[in-house]
């Protein structure tokens, strides 16, 4: 994608067979301007210098681990600071869930 190209996030869904755990939230009406993904693990310690919040962020094993080690009250303010950043969507992968607290953050 340039500058100028978008695609839909409910197109992103759609295609990567995602689920889609915040349904009250209308993905027809954000769109995905940057090709790339992220894995936000220096955010996740707080570090969000050179941060492309344009991006669609990935949760994978490694930042899933770190935030289970942290206690409920830090894993909550890492989420919500990472979720306040303007996000385009946030991708739990290799089956790995949210906690139910997380998901009602991010509506």
């Amino acid at each position: 994608m340039n500058g100028k190209e978008r695609v839909n996030l409910s197109k992103v869904i759609e295609k990567m067979n995602l689920v889609n755990l915040t349904p009250d939230i209308d993905v027809k009406g954000i769109w995905i301007h940057v090709p790339e993904f992220n894995r936000p693990a220096l955010q996740l310690t707080g570090f969000y210098d050179q941060f492309d919040n344009d991006r669609i962020q990935i949760i994978g094993n490694v930042e899933y681990s770190y935030l289970k080690s942290l206690s409920d009250t830090e894993r909550f303010e890492r989420y919500m600071q990472l979720l306040s950043s303007n996000i385009p969507c946030l991708i739990f992968c290799r089956n790995l869930e949210p906690e139910p607290e997380i998901i009602e953050l991010a509506k």
